[in-house]
């Protein structure tokens, strides 16, 4: 019970500590914001095209098709984002 309590009054301040960090990086460095989304969109394309299902499909993909969908992927993702980001409204601030 002791580790579990010391685990517990460790961790919740580094989690607290680490997530104002991140979010203090967020508002200073946006470009962070669309990086990430490329990332995941790189791993998702990477992940769709090595699929079980896909693999059946078509076949063992080559490098060079690997490399394409995970560059469509992390394409694709930024550009939805940019794109709904477009379309939300503007922020009214109250001054």
């Amino acid at each position: 019970m002791g580790l579990v309590i010391f685990g517990l009054v460790v961790s919740i301040p580094l989690i607290v500590w680490g997530s104002t960090l991140v979010l203090k990086l967020l508002e200073r460095f946006p470009i962070v914001i669309t990086l990430g989304g490329a990332l995941l969109g790189w791993i998702a394309g990477g992940m769709m095209i090595t699929d079980i299902a896909t693999v059946r499909a078509i076949g063992e993909p080559s490098a060079p098709v690997h490399y394409a969908a995970a560059v469509a992927g992390a394409v694709l993702v930024v550009l939805i984002g940019k794109v709904l980001g477009a379309r939300r409204k503007p922020a009214v601030h109250a001054d």
